[in-house]
């Protein structure tokens, strides 16, 4: 099997046809909100999927991916119907991280350490930036897409890949209206210092200030609390051959975490710092079971392959 080294972004709507795209601004973030037109003439309560993209890429590339997610889940829903009716419906939100795509400012505060020397505080102020832009779509979204109170947002579902994935790890841990959530090739917030860390001393720095100031280590490095992850239902994809963000990097918070028996962490071989196709799958998959499916019967798809944690 050949080795996936990069996403390729346009696989990644599994073949599955466009949904409807609107249009959203929140006082000047941009959202694009996808699925609605589909569910216009229901009246049952919906779960929202927000996800954000990785470092150095934008809302439009991760169309696909909402369109592969939602698809997806029609799909399983078509080939399995439940035995009663369902019980919610489902829309995904896009937005831009911070300095990206149209928010960019300074695109220096997005490179490695060979053109950056704030990489790993401008990391860290990007995921927990990101974190409070989602938990801002979570309080207003409704308000501006149900003005009159005609449907409700019951399920917050968060995901996301590589910087998305980082920033859907962090909101598992602070933001309580997230109990959903399937991170891709991130790792929680506590484990960045170990992989940047290696990325600095690789590019000859000494991992100390100016490049790990003071300041940010009391930011990051704050005693571990596994309590915000209980109950919560998290499904954590990594490629196996990940070197940017190694699954390695991430196994002590892991076995920290793993105490819910509904926390997966999953490898999949012959991947690098990649999303797949399949990826996508487990996505949708993910969020049917847990979210969507008024009965629950197994995960034959998550119980297969290689695992990791």
């Amino acid at each position: 099997m050949p080795i996936l080294d990069q996403t390729d972004y346009s696989t990644l709507s599994l073949g599955h046809p466009p949904v409807s795209r609107k249009e959203l601004h929140i006082v000047g973030l941009e959202l694009r909100v996808y699925g609605l037109e589909e569910i216009k003439d229901s009246n049952l309560p919906i779960a929202c999927i927000i996800a954000t993209h990785g470092r150095g890429n934008n809302m439009d590339q991760m169309e696909p991916f909402a369109q592969g997610v939602l698809g997806e889940i029609n799909k399983l829903k078509q080939e399995d119907p439940p035995e009663e009716s369902p019980e919610k419906d489902v829309i995904l939100v896009l937005l831009e991280q911070r300095n990206h795509g149209k928010r960019l400012h300074d695109p220096v505060n997005n490179q490695a350490y060979d053109k950056n020397p704030t990489h790993l505080c401008d990391m860290a102020a990007m995921i927990v930036g990101g974190c409070q832009d989602v938990s801002f779509v979570i309080d207003f979204l409704a308000s501006y897409l149900f003005p009159n109170g005609e449907r409700d947002i019951v399920d917050w579902i968060a995901t996301g890949i590589s910087l998305g994935g980082n920033v859907t790890w962090r909101l598992l841990l602070e933001e309580p209206r997230i109990q959903f959530g399937v991170p891709l090739i991130g790792l929680p917030f506590t484990s960045l210092v170990r992989y940047l860390g290696a990325r600095a001393t690789k590019s000859g720095l000494s991992f100390s200030p100016p490049i790990y100031p003071p300041a940010l280590r009391a930011i990051i490095e704050k005693p571990f609390d596994a309590n915000p992850y209980y109950g919560k239902k998290i499904l954590s994809l990594h490629g196996q051959l990940d070197t940017l963000v190694p699954h390695s990097a991430g196994v002590e918070d892991f076995k920290r975490i793993e105490s819910d028996r509904e926390i997966i962490i999953k490898t999949q071989g012959n991947v690098r710092h990649a999303v797949s196709p399949d990826m996508v799958v487990k996505v949708a998959e993910w969020v049917n079971y847990w979210v969507l499916s008024p009965q629950f019967f197994g995960l034959p798809s998550f119980t297969s392959g290689e695992n990791g944690g």
